[in-house]
């Protein structure tokens, strides 16, 4: 793999990354409205870096929030972080 495909694939991860906060921040605004709070799975995009990859992934807003705690990724399951 070259270094701009590396480069490509970090800024995809980075992009990613960002739209999933977004999916939480909203989520947030919402967990009140919902039945159970917190317990409503949202969808986020798998951030493994590969070219086209956009498998959605449902995770309630504590998992997420365990992920990121982590220093996670969010993955589609058989997903691999690429770079």
């Amino acid at each position: 793999m070259t270094g701009h495909d590396e480069n490509r694939e970090r800024a995809e991860q980075d992009l990613l990354f960002e739209v999933n906060a977004h999916v939480h921040d909203a989520a947030r605004r919402f967990e009140g409205v919902a039945p159970e709070p917190g317990h409503e799975p949202w969808e986020f995009t798998c951030e493994c870096g590969a070219p086209g990859c956009r498998v959605a992934v449902s995770l309630t807003l504590a998992e997420y929030e365990a992920l990121r705690a982590a220093d996670s990724p969010v993955l589609a399951p058989g997903h691999e972080r690429r770079a």
